[in-house]
């Protein structure tokens, strides 16, 4: 083909600059500049990127990799950058000045988005997070993957910041500094604390204050003594999800002030040891109104969950159906339950109440048992719920796989003897 030709059927460069440079976000950085091959036209397009991406593994060693990085900032146009990705495995303790530069350099050009892991080795090691950063009026999202120190300021803290999502990596993590990233964050709505605690100290707190924040996750692995105790004082009044998705809560204590709290997703069946009442984390989300739990092995009461509407229970262990009936009990307005039982584990016998729970009464609209396999125990209960639930509309059973096909017959065959206290209950069973 001639070039006359060529420049003819040369469509993609003759699209807008703008849209140009989305396409080369796209791409890896280190292959964005090579594009300045291609023709003048592609000469100057990379130094306008919104996104810039770095990670050291790409690299045959760290000079080459910070000449790169300190190359494309250097000659970068004076546009805005909009996110700045950075992961730096095992730096050089005398290039973090270089970091801290990197980091400033996209502060200084209005950053939206700040992704930062740096991967410490030995694991004492810390890096200076740059006091700019959190004064930085543009940032609205930041993550830190990174064994830091923080010194924010007392006030004018993080504007902008929406959404927060710290990395623990090291079992030796600065831990005034943990406790302080969280302190001041008039306008976040969205926290993630997640990854390992390790052996930090005997007693952490947490204090999260956050106005306006409205989803909380915190994953945290706990590798601990019995003596060490990690303390969480949020104050979020009008957070709206809660999620801890996995952890021994033995060690955790919480206070929450969460009035607007609807929907909380509770994972203790990492837990292997008996405690009382999970700490106050079960007092401390009683207003919720939709509850996903999974649990073996508690001790203790369930507090008052006037407002309950829609809960799921994942139960294993001997205490299995006393939480189950406590949580009946102790759900009025409960008109959505979702049942799963552990059969793994040894578990007490159900016994059934001699008096019906409100809810059971006058609210109950529809029950699943999941992954049922017709034991005994799991018989007695969907024949209690089925039997005393006076305006239920629908019980559904979603059968374990592994069970014979002449075994769900036979379950058929007995749920439609069960006795039924709503006329209009429907019963389905799924495989």
């Amino acid at each position: 083909m001639s070039k006359s030709k060529a420049r003819v059927k040369d469509r993609i460069s003759a699209l807008p600059d703008e849209v140009l440079c989305k396409v080369l976000s796209c791409l890896d950085i280190r292959y964005a500049v090579r594009t300045t091959v291609l023709s003048p036209r592609w000469n100057n397009l990379w130094t306008s990127l919104p996104n810039l991406c770095f990670c050291n593994d790409y690299f045959i060693d760290d000079d080459a990799f910070m000449t790169f990085v300190d190359r494309v900032l250097f000659f970068r146009d004076s546009s805005d950058i909009k996110k700045f990705c950075l992961d730096f495995d095992e730096p050089k303790e005398e290039n973090f000045c270089r970091i801290e530069s990197w980091i400033c350099t996209a502060i200084r050009r209005n950053v939206v988005e700040l992704d930062l892991s740096v991967n410490l080795y030995p694991d004492y090691k810390t890096f200076e997070l740059p006091r700019s950063l959190f004064t930085c009026k543009t940032l609205e999202v930041l993550s830190l993957k990174s064994n830091f120190i923080a010194n924010p300021p007392k006030s004018g803290c993080f504007p902008s910041l929406k959404v927060l999502e710290v990395l623990v990596r090291y079992p030796d993590l600065d831990n005034s500094s943990l406790e302080q990233i969280f302190a001041y964050c008039p306008v976040l709505e969205d926290l993630r604390i997640e990854g390992s605690l390790g052996e930090c100290c005997d007693v952490l707190d947490f204090k999260i204050s956050a106005p306006e924040l409205k989803r909380l996750t915190i994953g945290l692995d706990i590798d601990s003594f019995d003596d060490e105790k990690y303390n969480f004082y949020i104050n979020a009044p009008k957070l709206e999800v809660f999620n801890l998705p996995a952890g021994d809560s033995s060690v955790f204590s919480f206070e929450i002030n969460a009035k607007s709290l609807f929907k909380a997703n509770i994972n203790l069946s990492s837990c292997c040891i008996h405690f009382d009442s999970t700490n106050g984390l079960l007092e401390a989300i009683s207003n919720v109104k939709q509850l996903s739990l999974s649990t073996r092995n508690l001790e203790g009461g369930v507090p008052a969950f006037d407002n309950l509407n829609h809960l799921e229970l994942i139960l294993g262990g001997s205490t299995c159906w006393r939480y189950l009936i406590e949580f009946l009990k102790r759900s009025p307005n409960l008109e959505h339950l979702v049942i799963k039982h552990d059969c793994g584990f040894k578990h007490e016998d159900f016994t059934p109440l001699e008096f019906v729970p409100v809810c059971m009464l006058s609210h109950l609209k529809t029950i699943t048992i999941a992954s049922f396999r017709g034991s005994q125990d799991n018989m007695r209960v969907a024949q209690y719920l089925l039997k005393y639930s006076e305006v239920l509309n629908k019980m559904i059973f979603t059968i374990s796989e592994g069970l014979p096909n002449a075994e769900e017959k036979a379950l058929y065959k007995e749920f439609l003897m069960f006795e039924r206290g709503s006329k209009t209950c429907q019963v389905e069973i799924y495989n």
